[in-house]
């Protein structure tokens, strides 16, 4: 799965890599790194509005959820939505069925490599693309379960899809073997623009991101400490563990 990412470009970079507007863009920061758990609020492009780039938060609450404590509790199990099962799941079927894709940006993310009880922490890009794109699904959530009629902000959320591992991030993900739907330039298009069928959209999801376009780097556990801020540039530098050297599998 994927819960953590990055998105370490300016707004500038943002629109003009996606020809799409930001409101209020200066307030926007660099993110070095996100933890999904925060639900934190990410530029997002959807197919509705292709022009624009708008902030949604992490944790998609389906439109009926009914009261705040429910979307609260839901939106912890909405991070991650698997591609295969979109049109089946309560939680995604209509905004799959309705054509709700969306782009999640990003510069990088986050995975862990597991040995017997011993975590490391990876960084994978891509490096045919500085920004690239994760395949979504979004919502918008009538908060207190007022209806756009009635009283009531309408609040927009969105998941990330993931799908099998390609070769490199069933190594370093190797208990899951899952990986974010990192898009080709052709996906994005088709994914954002064109009128896919349920068949057409389960198929372009189904192919994961070449590895041979990826890199990946082993980096720092500081990224979970509870005492150091794992926001900042460092968190992206190379950490080198001695232990790891026998496994070539791990980097490209």
């Amino acid at each position: 799965m994927c819960y953590h990412k990055s998105l370490n470009v300016t707004a500038a970079d943002l629109q003009t890599r996606y020809d799409a507007t930001m409101p209020e863009a200066e307030r926007f920061q660099p993110v070095y790194h996100a933890n999904a758990y925060e639900f934190p609020a990410w530029p997002i492009v959807t197919r509705q509005q292709p022009g624009q780039l708008q902030l949604m938060k992490w944790g998609l609450i389906p439109h009926w959820v009914k009261s705040p404590g429910d979307a609260a509790e839901i939106r912890t199990r909405t991070i991650n939505a698997r591609s295969e099962t979109i049109y089946e799941k309560p939680s995604y079927r209509t905004a799959a069925q309705k054509g709700q894709r969306c782009l999640i940006p990003v510069t990088g993310f986050f995975e862990w490599y597991t040995t017997g009880k011993k975590k490391y922490p990876f960084y994978i890009n891509a490096i045919d693309q500085n920004i690239t794109s994760i395949a979504g699904l979004w919502d918008e959530w009538p908060e207190s379960g007022a209806t756009p009629t009635k009283t009531g902000e309408l609040i927009p959320t969105y998941t990330l899809l993931t799908t099998d591992a390609n070769p490199l991030l069933a190594a370093i993900h190797n208990t899951k073997k899952r990986m974010p739907c990192l898009l080709t330039p052709e996906q994005e298009y088709a994914w954002l623009h064109e009128n896919l069928s349920e068949k057409e959209v389960v198929e372009l999801l189904s192919a994961p991101y070449p590895a041979e376009r990826m890199h990946s780097h082993s980096i720092s556990k500081r990224i979970t400490s509870r005492t150091e801020p794992s926001d900042v540039p460092t968190v992206l530098e190379p950490a080198i563990y001695p232990e790891l050297a026998q496994h070539p599998e791990l980097f490209t």
